[in-house]
């Protein structure tokens, strides 16, 4: 009678070494957990505070910029979207307790990001990392 090898001695089979190295850096994005789901409460957040589309803003834009913030928010701390960080988000872009108006300045940044993924990358790589991690939104990003 033979003795099967430990499973310690054994070859790694594939399917349990793990998950992919992500990366990190500009235009590989944050890895979080059932990102998709900050759309959902994005849509909720937007139609709760009555934010339509105006001249300046188209809403899916808006839409899946605040969701791409807010997923962010949520990966650098390692768990999944909630809507604390869809409110942080729309903190963060000057859009404050259910006022529902876009600033011209951020709708600028906003232009296309609904549609392209490329322009998606640029906006949320270029809110600073640390201003993601803070508790209160002291500077909004419209205002820069």
């Amino acid at each position: 009678m033979t003795t099967a090898t430990p499973e310690i001695g054994r070859a790694k089979k594939a399917g349990l070494l793990g998950g992919p190295n992500h990366g990190s850096g500009v235009g590989r994005g944050t890895a979080t957990p059932d990102a998709g789901y900050a759309l959902t409460l994005t849509h909720e957040y937007l139609h709760q505070h009555h934010i339509v589309d105006t001249a300046e803003v188209n809403h899916h834009d808006l839409e899946v910029a605040m969701a791409a913030l807010a997923s962010k928010r949520a990966g650098l701390y390692g768990r999944g979207p909630s809507m604390s960080d869809v409110r942080f988000a729309f903190e963060l872009a000057g859009i404050t307790n259910g006022t529902g108006v876009v600033s011209p300045s951020f709708a600028t940044k906003l232009r296309g990001v609904g549609h392209s993924y490329f322009l998606l990358r640029d906006f949320v790589d270029g809110v600073d990392v640390d201003l993601l991690r803070g508790t209160v939104a002291e500077t909004p990003i419209a205002s820069h």
